[in-house]
């Protein structure tokens, strides 16, 4: 056992817990879709609309995308789950619902199947303590940004390691955005990967970490990790949360920092 799950031991999965990690998800996913609903005139359409615990994003241009789900409904939001249902039908986009587990959720599945959506994959939710680092690789550097001075070095990171294709996502707005931070991880002086550190209600989301294909397997990931981790311990929190693919590169260097798999969401998507 490393020092870093050393410290996670005491971390005992929970209903709490479970609800904090949909809250800052839930938070996150809104803060990004209002960057999105600012830039002049909307020309995305895009719009958030929040619940109790819960919330719904909608960006009809994206189609089968993240932003175009439901976060934290369960059944104590039945009523809100149909608006939300109708809402997607108007906008003609194909939402989804994410489901944790925990949470009573029976009567909400029951309503997700009545009205033609079904289960068609997973994502993995961890928790962890924001512990420090152990070491970085030789040649790899994390910059936190301040300024616009690499920005454009952070935006061709971010794209390049998501595989964007298509016109580049502005990402200057999220300099600026409440609780967002963003780093740029360098390797041999490169501009090598992205990520976003998402700070709300006292907890901290790591978020969008992207590498670049040309430097992975380098120790990017994992420092962009730890320096998001020591920044969030830096600002007070006492547990960060993230997301990753089940069983991808980035779960395991989840595991590897120490992070605790806290569950994995059930992706519920209309059978069209």
């Amino acid at each position: 056992m490393n020092v870093h799950q050393e410290q996670n031991r005491d971390l005992l999965p929970d209903l709490e817990l479970v609800r904090r990690a949909q809250a800052i998800v839930g938070d996150y996913k809104a803060s990004r879709l209002q960057i999105i609903a600012d830039r002049p005139g909307n020309p995305m359409g895009a719009e958030v609309r929040r619940f109790e615990g819960a919330v719904a994003c909608r960006v009809p241009p994206f189609g089968e995308h993240l932003f175009n789900r439901a976060v934290g409904f369960t059944d104590e939001q039945l009523d809100a789950a149909l608006e939300v249902i109708s809402w997607y039908q108007d906008g003609e986009v194909p939402g989804a619902f994410e489901i944790a587990p925990g949470p009573s959720s029976n009567r909400l599945l029951e309503l997700l199947h009545s009205q033609g959506f079904r289960h068609t994959g997973f994502h993995a939710r961890f928790a962890g303590r924001p512990s420090g680092r152990e070491g970085t690789p030789a040649g790899v550097e994390v910059l936190r940004l301040t300024d616009t001075e690499h920005i454009e070095a952070f935006s061709d990171a971010y794209h390049l390691g998501w595989d964007a294709t298509g016109p580049a996502v502005p990402v200057e707005p999220w300099l600026r955005a409440p609780g967002w931070s963003l780093f740029l991880g360098l390797c041999d002086g490169n501009p090598a990967g992205a990520a976003v550190l998402y700070l709300s209600g006292g907890d901290a989301y790591l978020a969008d970490c992207a590498v670049d294909p040309k430097y992975r397997r380098r120790g990017v990931h994992r420092a962009l990790l730890d320096r998001r981790c020591e920044d969030a311990a830096a600002a007070g929190t006492d547990v960060v949360f993230s997301g990753a693919d089940f069983l991808s590169a980035s779960h395991r260097n989840m595991l590897r920092k120490g992070l605790t798999l806290l569950f994995t969401t059930a992706i519920w998507t209309l059978n069209r």
